[in-house]
């Protein structure tokens, strides 16, 4: 066994993969699962670890917490909300009926993605509910140039979707409730929610009873189990206008097209896009999102405004 994963090496290397007040369960890179809590420093520091995190240990002399977190690695991204770091991957699923897909959350949700550089993943499920609405709503997202995956309850799942997206990642779900997530989770892995528990009882890491984000290995990676994204929250979440471009690839080909450089594409003379042959509802909600980032600014800057003022 390697140096860092040796538990009797001085310096531990792994993931963190469940955190409740202020306590860490690390999975070590060879398996092995630890407790550990973090240095004080990082509070003097403001550096709070975070389930996703890659990060280093060694022995505290604490009976009761034998190992402390001394360093955290670099991050891809970090999402606060539920908060989770370096994740790869983000399944979008959504049903064609029952509930039917609310988009401005799905639209929202390919926002955050862009922002944060994580690959979403479009997963439209109940298709044998309505297989027309169904191609309708997968060829807009399709053609604008996203991965769209198609789903029903009794067909199989292609093996390789599995490799292709979950292998050696970490993965999340998003989506309405009802939309089946639980159901795809466990379609895709063969795991049913009650295994998923004693998986986590044979890693020591006790039931899941709590609305806190716990990954638990698959496929050389990590599916997360969290609670959700608060979708109202997500146009709050430091996200500026340039983020919402970049959540819709079909703007892409608009770039530069435009009479005006600073072209916001929401009815400005001499917009390309309103020549182009876009989705109207995409359209309408980006347009949306825009003016709703506008206004959010304007009272960021009239708040900031006061605050001098006061000064």
């Amino acid at each position: 066994m390697s140096r860092d994963t040796d538990l009797s090496s001085d310096i531990l290397s792994g993931i963190i993969v469940k955190g409740v007040g202020g306590l860490y369960t690390v999975r070590l890179d060879e398996g092995e699962i630890i407790r550990a809590k973090p240095r004080g420093i990082f509070r003097k520091r403001k550096i709070t670890p975070t389930i996703g995190d890659r990060v280093q240990c060694e022995k505290s002399g604490d009976p009761d917490i034998p190992y402390v977190i001394t360093s955290v690695g670099p991050r891809r991204n970090l999402i606060l909300r539920p908060s989770i770091a370096n994740l790869d991957v983000l399944i979008l699923t959504f049903s064609i009926r029952q509930p039917s897909p609310y988009l401005e959350m799905l639209d929202k949700l390919l926002i955050l993605c862009a922002k944060s550089d994580i690959q979403p993943v479009i997963w439209i499920t109940k298709m044998d509910l309505d297989p027309e609405s169904g191609e309708e709503f997968r060829s807009v997202y399709a053609n604008a140039g996203y991965d769209v995956v198609c789903s029903t309850h009794t067909e199989p799942i292609d093996p390789e979707i599995l490799n292709h997206y979950f292998g050696g990642n970490i993965v999340g779900f998003a989506g309405q409730s009802g939309v089946g997530k639980s159901t795809l989770c466990n379609m895709l892995t063969g795991v049913s929610e009650r295994e998923v528990g004693r998986i986590s009882e044979r890693l020591n890491l006790g039931k899941h009873t709590t609305r806190h984000v716990e990954l638990y290995p698959f496929l050389d990676g990590y599916l997360a189990d969290s609670p959700g994204f608060t979708n109202l929250d997500i146009l709050r979440m430091q996200i500026e206008t340039e983020d919402i471009r970049l959540g819709y690839n079909e703007l892409k080909a608009f770039e530069g097209k435009c009479k005006f450089d600073d072209c916001l594409h929401i009815g400005e003379k001499g917009c390309a896009v309103a020549e182009a042959r876009i989705d109207p509802g995409r359209l309408e909600r980006y347009r949306a999102f825009i003016r709703e980032s506008a206004s959010l600014n304007v009272y960021k800057n009239t708040d900031r405004e006061k605050k001098n003022e006061i000064k």
